[in-house]
């Protein structure tokens, strides 16, 4: 039986689950077995057809509060909204439901947060995992060196957005936005820059395991598809135009408009093959051995 709680939790920790039955036992058997105790675990399921929902009830623990979607909208930006909304606790946190945390990770980045609470965005490095490799990535450490990755048009990654921990009013303020069905951590980390409130850092250790899988999104095409949308919406903001509501709309515009689709649909080939060329390329590597990557380079941002 799990713990009763005592105190009310300063930490949300969100999680959306779809079809993750494999999976999802490990990610909150991580989450409450972290040494920071006030924290809440909020489970948002995304319509799984599989036996995922079963397998959170199954764990008996009042830290964990469960809801299943009945018809609020699908994917991952509309679950961490939901699970903004309900969030307690004076932080959130987000944790992927294929993936674990490390039992120090929320206790961390707290220590981290709680210096500037009102403004601090907190990541972690990782151990990435994709086959039998896995390597230890630790992003900059400092604000000023991690928004140099916002400002590049290439590995841009220097915060690994799935690791965040936030006021919960940071989360309220610049809540996800539903028309990304992918790149929606991207986009909302760009605007978080660009809003100028926040000051990142990063946990210099590896506090989080992100597993690549067959199912990623980055295997998808439609991936590269958002990523140039997102980025497309970047471009556009700071040129004080109104973005595209939609990606068929932005894919629209791109089919009168020649030039600018030369320039969009060669960077979204740029892209592709060098995300191939990575896959590829990732060496076997201990977890021991870190990898400090002061440009980053492992996800959504490509």
């Amino acid at each position: 039986m799990g713990r009763e709680s005592v105190e009310p939790p300063l930490v949300s920790v969100v999680m959306s689950v779809l079809n993750e039955e494999r999976y999802v036992r490990s990610a909150i058997e991580s989450i409450l077995n972290q040494t920071y105790e006030r924290l809440e675990l909020i489970v948002i399921d995304d319509y799984s057809t599989d036996r995922s929902v079963d397998i959170c009830r199954s764990i008996r623990d009042p830290r964990i509060r469960i809801h299943v979607k009945t018809t609020e909208p699908k994917r991952l930006a509309a679950s961490r909204n939901i699970g903004v909304r309900m969030a307690r606790g004076e932080y959130v946190a987000l944790q992927d439901a294929d993936d674990v945390s490390e039992p120090t990770r929320i206790e961390s980045q707290l220590a981290k947060a709680e210096q500037s609470p009102d403004r601090r965005v907190v990541g972690t490095g990782i151990s990435r995992v994709e086959g039998n490799r896995i390597r230890t990535i630790l992003p900059p450490e400092r604000h000023a060196d991690i928004i140099k990755g916002f400002q590049r048009s290439y590995n841009r990654t220097t915060i690994v957005s799935g690791t965040i921990l936030a006021s919960r009013k940071i989360f309220q303020d610049y809540p996800y936005r539903v028309r990304f069905r992918y790149m929606q951590d991207w986009d909302h980390m760009l605007r978080l820059y660009e809003g100028g409130r926040v000051e990142f850092c990063n946990c210099q250790q590896p506090l989080y395991t992100y597993v690549i899988r067959a199912k990623s999104s980055i295997f998808r095409e439609e991936w590269l598809d958002y990523n140039i949308y997102v980025r497309n919406s970047q471009h556009r903001r700071k040129r004080g135009l109104d973005e595209f509501p939609t990606l068929e709309a932005f894919l629209a515009y791109l089919a009168g408009h020649p030039l600018e689709r030369s320039k969009w649909i060669g960077l979204r080939a740029l892209i592709g093959m060098k995300k191939r060329l990575s896959m590829k390329a990732s060496p076997k590597r201990s977890p021991t051995t870190p990898v400090r990557m002061p440009e980053g380079s492992h996800d959504a941002s490509a």
